[in-house]
């Protein structure tokens, strides 16, 4: 396996650790919290991951606002990609008893 293929591997396994973990809170939580939680939590540990990739303050502070337009780009590129394809196998993903 090449490095960039585990690397993927383990990107994708994350991502779905952490839907397996939203979905798991919708048991008890309407989505839309869950959702809201995800954001914040998205939000704090971005924060985080731009502060420690930054060698100092003053670098971090010229790069608040590239990161936020970059991960507000990349946000709506991803809601609008998975927004489409849940358009599209509506009737598979939300009602199959339907499709």
């Amino acid at each position: 396996m090449t490095q960039n293929t585990e690397l993927e591997t383990r990107y994708w396994d994350l991502v779905d650790q952490l839907i397996d973990q939203a979905n798991s809170a919708c048991e008890h939580l309407d989505p839309s919290a869950v959702s809201a939680a995800l954001l914040n939590a998205a939000a704090r540990f971005n924060a985080f991951a731009v502060a420690t990739a930054s060698l100092d303050r003053n670098e971090f502070t010229e790069e608040i606002e590239p990161a936020i337009q970059h991960l507000s780009g990349r946000y709506r590129e991803l809601l609008r990609d998975n927004l489409e394809d849940y358009r599209e196998h509506y009737k598979v993903y939300i009602r199959p008893e339907e499709a």
